[in-house]
C-alpha cells in the first residue's frame, strides 16, 4: 500500500512540476518557436497531452503491483 501511495505521489510530484518548473527554467521566452508558436505557448499545449500518459503510465503499473 504504500509504494502505491509514494508512486501516484510522484506522479502528481511530476505532473504539477511540468506545469510550474518548466516554464520557470526554459520556455518562458517569446524566442525560439517551436511548431509556429511561442515556446511557453507550445510548451502548456503538450503538457495537457502528457498529463494522461503519465497518470495511465502510474494506473498500469499500480493495477500490476495489486493482482493477486
Amino acid at each position: 500500500m504504500r509504494v502505491q501511495f509514494l508512486s501516484w505521489l510522484i506522479g502528481v510530484f511530476l505532473v504539477a512540476s511540468l506545469y510550474l518548473l518548466g516554464p520557470i527554467f526554459y520556455f518562458n521566452r517569446v524566442y525560439p518557436y517551436i511548431l509556429g508558436m511561442p515556446a511557453i505557448l507550445f510548451w502548456y499545449t503538450l503538457v495537457p497531452l502528457l498529463t494522461p500518459i503519465i497518470l495511465g503510465t502510474l494506473y498500469l503499473i499500480d493495477r500490476a503491483q495489486n493482482r493477486h
